[in-house]
């Protein structure tokens, strides 16, 4: 009888064992986004509709969609129709202007009513040597947002945004909205941080504990605007999505170069790239 259990318990454990493996196998591919933006480029550059330009991203592998909270219902649920997930909504809330009560309430009701649960907000750029006082306003308004849409179960967050004037624009900055909203999370933008003239890897294990989701954005060189499809410039891909996994990021990982030149090119040879450097880091 012993024998017989102990046989029994054996096969149990090796069922389980292979399931778990079935599973890891299952969930260890990277969910890589599109700014449903640049499907509306690709569509315009084809000269194909919104409809067939979604359908040429979707068989590409690309699973998420990043939309703006200002987007039509009927576009949204032909996303849906194509099986794009939920991967995050953007907002434009200058609260560098104000409390903005307006468009705060239109992306809190556009979240619940299209089923969304990140939001990255971009809150207005600064005057020209804005004093630390206005910064801290700024600050403040920031925090009570996002204290609101918490209640919601909305996950609210900034990026690095590359522009010289947004409260968001580098380490220094980040480093004050943080300290002053301490539920407000991190879209990682690989691209921005080289903008601001920082480093990718230092940056990222230094936020590393707010990044909830990542834009990965290649450049020419530091400093320079202009983007490049991912795995192409001097970002460090393969360093990037290895020390994302390794501290057990499972979140989406969104491919970004606004003003390509030929975005489908751009977006079948980043996915391309993004998958190579995942299955390296594997």
């Amino acid at each position: 009888m012993n024998t017989n259990i102990r046989t029994l318990a054996q096969k149990l454990l090796t069922t389980l064992a292979l399931l778990w493996l079935t599973t890891q196998q299952v969930s260890a591919q990277p969910r890589i986004s599109i700014f449903f933006d640049h499907v509306a480029d690709i569509a315009r550059q084809e000269k194909i509709t919104i409809n067939e330009a979604a359908q040429r991203v979707r068989k590409l592998g690309y699973e998420g969609i990043d939309v703006r909270v200002s987007m039509s219902e009927s576009q949204l649920n032909m996303l849906d129709s194509l099986g794009f997930q939920h991967a995050s909504a953007i907002a434009d809330i200058n609260f560098v202007r104000g409390e903005q009560p307006e468009a705060t309430r239109q992306a809190i009701d556009f979240m619940h009513r299209y089923n969304y649960t990140r939001l990255l907000i971009i809150p207005g750029l600064l005057p020209e040597n804005a004093s630390p006082e206005l910064m801290d306003v700024v600050c403040a308004r920031v925090n009570a947002f996002v204290k609101e849409a918490n209640k919601k179960g909305i996950d609210v967050m900034v990026e690095d945004y590359d522009n010289p004037r947004s409260p968001c624009f580098n380490t220094l900055t980040l480093n004050h909205l943080f300290a002053a909203s301490p539920q407000l999370n991190h879209v990682f933008d690989t691209g921005n941080y080289l903008f601001c003239g920082e480093e990718v890897m230092p940056t990222l294990r230094h936020f590393r504990e707010r990044i909830r989701h990542v834009h990965l954005k290649d450049r020419k060189a530091m400093r320079d605007y202009a983007s490049l499809p991912m795995g192409t410039g001097i970002v460090p891909l393969k360093e990037v999505v290895c020390e994302l996994l390794r501290s057990g990021y499972d979140g989406w990982f969104t491919v970004e170069h606004f003003g390509a030149p030929s975005m489908l090119e751009y977006a079948t040879k980043s996915i391309a790239n993004v998958k190579a450097a995942w299955d390296e880091c594997q």
